[in-house]
Parts: C-alpha cells; sequence; structure tokens
C-alpha cells in the first residue's frame, strides 16, 4: 500500500501538471526518508515505520522518483559498516512459563522497537521464541551489543546464527562514529545525579 501511494504521488509531483486549482509545477516533500525507532507510538506503531528506507540504508520497496514507473529505482545506501554479525536470542533451554519472561520481554520492548512484532507486522509471524529473540535482540542491538545487553537474568545468549526468517529481518546495528550505547548514557545520567546532588549538599552547607 505504502509502495503505490508513494509511486503514485512521486509519478504525479515530477509530472508537473498540479492540481486543479493550482495547476503547474508544486513544491511538495515525500515523509518520510528512513524509519524512526524512537519516535512516539501513541497515535499508532505505524508512526515508526514511514520511511522509504531501513535504519541502515535499505530500500522497503521499489519506487522511481523520476517521470515514469520504469528504469532505476532506490538503491540500498553505499559504504554502510555494521558491527560483528551476532544476536542476542532466547536460550533455548529456558521454559516458556519462565515467569522472569514476561518482565524481561515487557523491559526489552519499552527501550526497544518491537512493533515489527504486530499482527500483520513483517514478523507477525513468529512463534513465542521468535517474539522473545526479536525483542532481545533490538535491545541488544540497540545498545551496541554490549555483552550487558543480552543478559535478561540468564534467560538469553548470542548466536553467530542469523535468525531472520521469512519477512522477518533480526537488525544487526551498525557502526556510527558518534554514536554512544545506552549503558554509556545511562552512566552519563547516574554522573549528571550524582553532580546534582553533591551541588544541593553544598547548597545546604552554606545555608
Amino acid at each position: 500500500m505504502a509502495q503505490r501511494f508513494n509511486q503514485g504521488f512521486m509519478t504525479h509531483i515530477a509530472s508537473g501538471r498540479g492540481t486543479p486549482m493550482r495547476p503547474g509545477p508544486v513544491d511538495a516533500y515525500l515523509f518520510s526518508l528512513i524509519d524512526e525507532d524512537d519516535k512516539s507510538i501513541q497515535p499508532g506503531n505505524f508512526e515508526r515505520h514511514w520511511g522509504i528506507f531501513t535504519y541502515d540504508g535499505l530500500p522497503k520497496y521499489q519506487l522511481n522518483l523520476g517521470t515514469s514507473n520504469a528504469g532505476g529505482g532506490l538503491v540500498r545506501a553505499k559504504g554502510v559498516k555494521y558491527l560483528e554479525r551476532k544476536w542476542c536470542v532466547l536460550k533455548p533451554s529456558v521454559n516458556l512459563n519462565d515467569p522472569k519472561l514476561a518482565d524481561n520481554v515487557g523491559y526489552a520492548c519499552s527501550m526497544a522497537d518491537c512493533t515489527s512484532l504486530g499482527y500483520k507486522t513483517s514478523c507477525g509471524m513468529l512463534d513465542i521464541r521468535g517474539n522473545v529473540s526479536y525483542a532481545f535482540n533490538n535491545y541488544f542491538q540497540k545498545n551496541d551489543q554490549d555483552d550487558v545487553a543480552c543478559g535478561f537474568q540468564g534467560l538469553a545468549t548470542t548466536t553467530g546464527q542469523d535468525p531472520s526468517t521469512g519477512t522477518c529481518r533480526f537488525g544487526v546495528m551498525i557502526e556510527v562514529d558518534s554514536a554512544f550505547s545506552w549503558r554509556l548514557q545511562g552512566l552519563g545520567s547516574n554522573l549528571l545525579l550524582f553532580l546534582l546532588l553533591g551541588v544541593l549538599q553544598l547548597s545546604l552547607s552554606f545555608s
């Protein structure tokens, strides 16, 4: 549906016909270039999936930006570097009735993006173990594959075997020079809190 709408939109804009009330070329933009996995999903899960490219520059569907629907379409981004090809998955030995499972999945999905696990989505066909592994892996990758981010109270383990299946892609984080892990961000927040407490203590001592 997105491909059909966007292709029709681009073809019409490129034709220069405009609208009945404003014939001729018009200024327009296509929303959006890439998916945004931190965007609020209060309006709906679709908010994180407006992009015509995935987070690592892969076209999500064919789209021609010229004056015809034939010919060259979108191409993948060049020079993208990935972290090590490893994924965080649920341990095969874990019992699905383990009382720790629900809380850990909830935590992973609250900190990372699990919207692809919804009904009729790209990963909507996964079984329970697949759903858990997808949630764990997204959290793990968002934290730049930090070993601590694949603990989940002993429920998870890393693997070099790609768990992607069908239309469901288990991602691998890209290398970004300016990126930092959520673990480091958390340390920064703790340091800021410590400094604020120190300032408060000094203020009280001089009052």
